[in-house]
């Protein structure tokens, strides 16, 4: 061998690997595979939900249109009512109106407006959506201009009330004993109840500028273009302005809809989850693995080659 290579020493012997057993990877291993098939299993469940919302929303669309207070009178089960296309009259409840914060539009950051409105045939109340504003317009006061007209005749798509996902940010903490909550994250329908003088209608209404739009599900059904960022970004703050953007005086606000996820997007971290669990049932298997020190039988240590010399020439 030539200098620098290493040195075998004899007597050393070669033990392969082993596998030791450790209780506090194995625990710490399991817990973790356990989370994330649990989170495998979820999101294969928001996978068929998802299905079946789509598979209601395009069998609701091919009804026709419906005065709502048809809808109240008729309707006991309000879920197989989510996605009709409606059509009602009343007057806004400007003072008692609320934003659901964090929606983009066309690329802009800014909120929907929800106002309540009392159904004019009726005397009921029911959330509406009338639509997105842009940042840096949300204040009270800016949104006085675009509070009008108060008695209106309108077509609107019957959304179901939003619940709060697992990991994502609370609502507000409401009473009518309680400051008012004016920016929401979702249409939580139950939780904005309790601020208001008045019973509203277990569900809400989008504003649809034409019913008959054909582009309804798509508009509907889609990635969202605002992410998970825009609840820590945009939430605390109150002066931002989006740059560019049309004038203060232009006509908000604008009706859109609020968009939910295709099913293929939940698939896709159905595979990811449960590659995370192999991946980290590999990784606990590897840490368990251990190549005892090699020694020379019946002695403490092992002497180099240059020692061996050093004593010989002794």
């Amino acid at each position: 061998m030539g200098p620098g290579s290493p040195t075998l020493v004899k007597g050393t012997k070669l033990r392969a690997v082993k596998f030791r057993f450790s209780w506090r990877i194995t625990i710490t291993c399991l817990v973790l595979v356990g989370a994330m098939v649990r989170l495998s299993v979820w999101q294969w469940d928001r996978h068929l939900e998802k299905i079946a919302l789509i598979e209601h929303l395009v069998s609701n669309l091919r009804l026709p249109v419906v005065d709502i207070t048809s809808l109240t009178r008729e309707t006991n089960d309000w879920q197989r009512a989510i996605f009709r296309r409606v059509k009602l009259s009343g007057h806004y409840d400007f003072e008692r109106e609320i934003l659901l914060r964090n929606r983009r539009l066309d690329g802009r950051s800014g909120s929907h407006v929800i106002t309540p409105l009392q159904v004019a045939e009726t005397g009921e109340w029911v959330l509406v959506d009338r639509g997105f504003i842009p940042l840096g317009r949300e204040s009270r006061d800016a949104r006085r201009a675009y509070q009008k007209p108060a008695q209106v005749e309108l077509f609107g798509l019957v959304k179901e009330s939003m619940r709060r996902e697992i990991f994502s940010p609370d609502d507000p903490d409401v009473g009518l004993d309680k400051p008012w909550a004016d920016a929401w994250l979702r249409v939580n329908i139950p939780q904005i109840q309790k601020q208001l003088p008045y019973q509203v209608l277990p569900v809400y209404v989008e504003v649809m500028p034409n019913p008959n739009d054909p582009n309804v599900k798509e508009e509907i059904v889609r990635e969202s273009d605002g992410g998970r960022q825009d609840v820590l970004v945009y939430s605390g703050q109150k002066q931002v302005q989006n740059f560019g953007m049309d004038a203060p005086e232009g006509n908000y606000p604008i009706p859109t809809h609020d968009t939910t996820t295709p099913p293929d997007i939940h698939l896709g971290y159905v595979y990811e989850w449960a590659f995370l669990a192999l991946l980290t049932l590999g990784i606990g298997t590897i840490c368990q693995m251990r190549r005892p020190r090699n020694r020379i039988e019946g002695d403490s240590e092992t002497p180099t080659n240059s020692q061996s010399a050093s004593r010989n020439e002794g």
